[in-house]
């Protein structure tokens, strides 16, 4: 799944961030991503799918290139466990962890 990604944004792996990163011109091309969890719809906007460029230092990355956050976990482990929704996914989302019920919710922010 995620070859197919990359051919459809022109990414290439960057060495020393360990991301994806794209030329400029190919974020106007950036499609909406969506991911279903708990048999919700949620919808991962381009700005969304991108690292912010002004913390890209932070990062090792550098001030110009545009890093995606959208990587390869390395397996299909087919029960379930095909992607991680990290850090930029959990500031566009919010997220309640329940540790009694040992759940978690994901609800849209809009």
């Amino acid at each position: 799944m995620l070859s197919i990604h990359v051919s459809a944004t022109n990414a290439t792996l960057d060495e020393t961030t360990g991301l994806l990163k794209i030329p400029s011109d190919q974020y106007d091309n950036l499609e909406s991503l969506f991911f279903v969890i708990g048999g919700t719809n949620f919808e991962l906007a381009p700005d969304g799918q991108i690292w912010t460029r002004s913390l890209n230092s932070a990062i090792g990355g550098t001030v110009d290139d545009i890093y995606l956050i959208v990587g390869d976990i390395g397996s299909n482990s087919g029960s379930g466990l095909d992607f991680i929704d990290g850090f930029c996914f959990l500031h566009l989302f919010y997220s309640v962890y329940d540790t009694d019920n040992q759940s978690v919710g994901i609800g849209d922010t809009s």
